[in-house]
């Protein structure tokens, strides 16, 4: 079964995926940080039973990750593949994850809360996300009683998920914003609503693949409804600002844009030693050429899996061994290759003449 990240919906426009997360504590337990091995053990053999019995109502089938006996490229594989919420993660807890085939939901036991339900969707579905979270969350509540105060909603142990516990986020391709330097100015804006605009990706540039990811920040006073329509709001504005810069990038400059973005195929498609950011940067530019109709008709590249899978622990989980740094390029280089699909230069050169 394809991952959810692989899907075409993740590659046909500027909002390339959503998440989101509802985070709970289970009554009867301290919080993680005053939590001894016992009590983690013990939690996570009550939500595995819990999600168990709720496989058929979900209609969903999980697999279990012990992540406390899993090698850490393994554990960072996760992470990267989106699996895990990066600030969830807590590496000497007793951790578990439940995971559904597709890898779309995802349930994280004993990271910086009890329990972290994640539900990750392609493109700007993320009103169907809200609807599966709900749906897991209610399911399991039938066999967790959660800590909740009638007065401040959900009890988290970190104050940014009090209330709803509830956070959601978009993935976007911002590369003209970017390059126009508009990044700061939109994350200062964004924060006066209570929401981020971070670099989803990491590596030595700011932001491999002008990916970003807004996200808000608080959940306290507000609803589901309301955070999600003040997402989908201001993702709605950032969208349409980069299709406007682009419009009038490729208005005045097209044939330098397209040069480029054939440029950067041709690298990915021969070389054979591929530097994490450079990859990226490439990556990113095919993907300006998918939504802009640079390549010949019927050519659909698609490169958000091909973000995913190249991260250093990704390539080596999908090895099944810890590839040492003089390897990474190559290996880097020789997927690219495999899944990068065939562009035929005559029929391009033949569409511009």
């Amino acid at each position: 079964m394809r991952r959810w990240y692989e899907s075409e919906e993740c590659n046909t426009g500027i909002i390339i995926g959503g998440q989101v997360c509802l985070v709970r504590n289970i009554e009867g337990y301290p919080f993680e940080d005053k939590m001894n091995g016992e009590q983690q053990q013990a939690l996570l053999e009550s939500v595995c039973y819990a999600v168990r019995e709720s496989e058929k109502v979900l209609q969903m089938k999980f697999r279990f990750l012990n992540l406390a006996l899993m090698k850490e490229y393994e554990r960072k594989a996760l992470l990267g593949r989106l699996a895990i919420p990066p600030q969830m993660f807590v590496k000497e807890h007793r951790m578990g994850l439940l995971l559904s085939e597709d890898e779309a939901v995802s349930i994280l036991v004993n990271g910086q809360e009890h329990l972290c339900i994640q539900v990750s969707c392609g493109g700007s579905r993320i009103q169907e996300a809200v609807k599966t979270a709900n749906l897991v969350d209610d399911s399991l509540n039938r066999y967790l009683r959660y800590a909740f105060n009638k007065k401040y909603g959900y009890l988290t142990a970190s104050p940014l998920y009090m209330g709803t516990g509830m956070s959601a986020s978009y993935l976007l391709h911002l590369p003209y914003l970017e390059k126009k330097q508009q990044i700061v100015q939109l994350e200062k804006g964004l924060g006066q609503y209570g929401f981020s605009l971070r670099a989803h990706f990491h590596g030595q540039t700011q932001a491999p693949g002008s990916i970003y990811r807004v996200k808000n920040r608080k959940t306290l006073g507000l609803s589901e409804g309301e955070i999600i329509s003040a997402l989908e709001h201001l993702t709605g504005q950032l969208v349409g600002q980069e299709k406007k810069v682009a419009d009038q990038v490729f208005h005045t400059g097209r044939f330098q844009e397209e040069d480029q973005m054939y440029r950067a195929y041709g690298l990915l498609r021969y070389a054979k030693d591929l530097s994490y950011d450079e990859t990226m940067e490439y990556l990113s530019l095919v993907h300006i050429g998918d939504l802009n109709g640079v390549w010949p008709a019927g050519t659909m590249i698609g490169p958000f899996a091909m973000m995913v899978d190249v991260d250093d622990a990704v390539l080596s989980a999908d090895a099944a061994a810890a590839i040492s740094g003089s390897e990474r390029g190559r290996a880097r280089a020789a997927y690219i290759q495999k899944y990068l699909p065939f562009i035929e230069v005559s029929s391009a050169v033949s569409r511009e003449e």
